[in-house]
Formats: structure tokens, C-alpha cells, sequence
């Protein structure tokens, strides 16, 4: 019996492409999760979902790790969007909700796996 189900459109959340561009600046900066969670004020675990894009961060968090990490708000954002128009150039759709299916959302970081990888 044969099947005609198609691949669900790539697909991730905006706030996983924050989350991914802060773990990289991080990684820059030899921190751990552990730092920045710190000067947040909240536990490592609450902030590694924040770096997994599946906690939204405030304004003033926001500001508070860049500051952390030596970077202007602004350009974490800029980079998560160059990020998010590299993702629509491969077909990925980039949403500002959560409820994506898990299957494209697989295939959607699989896709900026290999855009940051080209980066390096």
C-alpha cells in the first residue's frame, strides 16, 4: 500500500533563530548558559529554552544578554534576520508563532544547520 503524503513545508520559529544566534555569540565569548542566565535572573534550564527558540525573551532581556555578550540589541536582531531571509531563499517559511509542525520545524533547523555551518 502506497502513500501519497508530501514533506511538510520546512518551516521555524523566528524565536529559534534568535535562540540560535545567541548561542553563537555566546560561544564566541566562552560563555556558558549559565552566565547568562545569571544576569537574567533565571535558572540555566530557563535559558537554554530561550537559546532553543522555545521561550520569547523581553525587550529588556533582550538588552540585558546583549549587553552581556558586548553587542548592540539591534544587531542580534539584524543577524537573526539575515538569517530568516537565508531561510525563505531555501524555501524554509520563518513564523512568529509556535504551533509548527514539529516534522517541519526537523527540517527547518536542518536547513540553518547547514546555512551556519557555510558560514564558518
Amino acid at each position: 500500500m502506497s502513500t501519497n503524503a508530501s514533506s511538510p513545508q520546512p518551516a521555524i520559529p523566528y524565536t529559534a533563530l534568535v535562540g540560535q544566534v545567541l548561542l553563537g555569540h555566546r560561544g564566541r565569548k566562552s560563555l556558558h548558559q549559565n552566565d547568562l542566565a545569571a544576569a537574567l535572573g533565571v535558572s540555566q534550564s530557563a535559558y537554554s529554552r530561550i537559546e532553543q527558540g522555545d521561550t520569547t525573551i523581553s525587550i529588556s532581556q533582550l538588552r540585558v544578554i546583549a549587553r552581556r555578550l558586548d553587542i548592540a540589541p539591534g544587531d542580534l536582531l539584524r543577524e537573526a534576520d539575515g538569517l530568516a531571509e537565508r531561510l525563505r531563499m531555501q524555501g524554509v517559511v520563518v513564523s512568529d508563532e509556535k504551533g509548527i509542525q514539529p516534522a517541519a520545524v526537523m527540517i527547518g533547523l536542518g536547513i540553518l544547520a547547514a546555512i551556519l555551518a557555510a558560514s564558518k
